[in-house]
């Protein structure tokens, strides 16, 4: 085991990125997320250098009702990963007995209790140290699929404007449709043949049109359940968790706490680390579960972490 630290000096940026944590009471062992969610908290904490932010990336819950958001609340106050929490709504946290706007309502409140944030709506932004941490969320209930509107995607290019090429972070819970494999990898079977199974949806062109007008853009997912995929499976079969495309760094996140399929490495408690420097982004894989970082799946270039320069 080791303490979180920078691959380098003079970091600019420094956050600790999971998704999919499906706390959940009718859970059969509902301490199993639990520990895995309040592992991943007291190892930021740890780091030895400070957090700037922990982020989840949707999926907090499993339904958004007030008892699983007291248990995912019992888990955030056993720690202090960093100066900022930010939680990405993700489509089980908007699932409730009691229907879209009942879930949405125990999501904002609570998130932001947990945050100490004032947000209003799904989708919000923030700047931290200079840098721009966007988050997209559902207006209203689509399923599994995302639904953002035209008011938000006209939000989501005037934020990349103001990131003026600077490196800016975009969180969805769900990824483009038909990247890291999908539909093919939606589920174990790999029998699904929908384009937009497992994505963003109908809205899933217009947010890559939006990402691709913009420079040094990383967008980071979850919502698909699949392990750490390295270049040698994107050689091999064709995708990877970390993909580029029209210069956008697309990243797809294991499940923390609720298991995995396909993959080099379908362990629990996986996600990332994304550090800024004055010329690169370095986003590394971590078990924040067995606190090592990833050393076996290779990333990109031979390399275990993704290494992006400044453009």
């Amino acid at each position: 085991m080791s303490k979180i630290a920078p691959l380098h000096r003079n970091v600019k940026l420094f956050c600790a990125v999971t998704s999919d944590n499906h706390i959940d009471h009718k859970h059969p062992m509902p301490a199993v997320p639990m520990w895995y969610l309040t592992q991943s908290l007291k190892d930021a904490e740890k780091s030895l250098r400070p957090m700037d932010a922990y982020i989840t990336v949707g999926d907090t819950t499993s339904r958004g009702s007030e008892r699983n958001w007291d248990l995912a609340e019992k888990c955030f106050k056993k720690a202090k990963p960093a100066k900022h929490i930010f939680l990405t709504v993700g489509n089980h946290d908007l699932w409730s007995d009691t229907g879209f706007e009942k879930a949405k309502e125990n999501y904002l409140a609570r998130s932001n209790r947990i945050c100490g944030t004032n947000h209003t709506e799904t989708w919000f932004s923030h700047t931290v140290n200079g840098y721009k941490l966007i988050f997209l969320g559902n207006t209203q209930d689509a399923g599994c699929e995302a639904h953002l509107g035209e008011r938000q995607l006209r939000w989501l290019n005037e934020e990349l404007d103001a990131a003026a090429g600077s490196p800016a972070f975009v969180f969805c819970h769900q990824s483009l449709n038909g990247r890291h494999g999908l539909p093919r990898t939606w589920d174990k079977e790999e029998s699904s043949t929908d384009p937009m199974e497992g994505g963003i949806g109908e809205e899933s062109d217009a947010v890559a049109e939006i990402l691709k007008r913009h420079k040094n853009v990383f967008y980071f997912s979850g919502h698909s359940h699949m392990g750490l995929c390295g270049e040698a499976r994107k050689a091999a079969e064709g995708y990877a968790s970390f993909e580029t495309e029209d210069g956008v760094h697309l990243v797809n996140l294991p499940s923390l706490a609720c298991g995995n399929h396909h993959g080099d490495d379908r362990s629990m408690g996986i996600g990332v680390l994304i550090e800024v420097y004055d010329d690169r982004v370095i986003v590394r894989p971590r078990n924040f579960a067995k606190r090592v970082m990833n050393k076996k799946v290779l990333i990109e270039n031979g390399k275990p972490y993704l290494e992006a320069p400044i453009v």
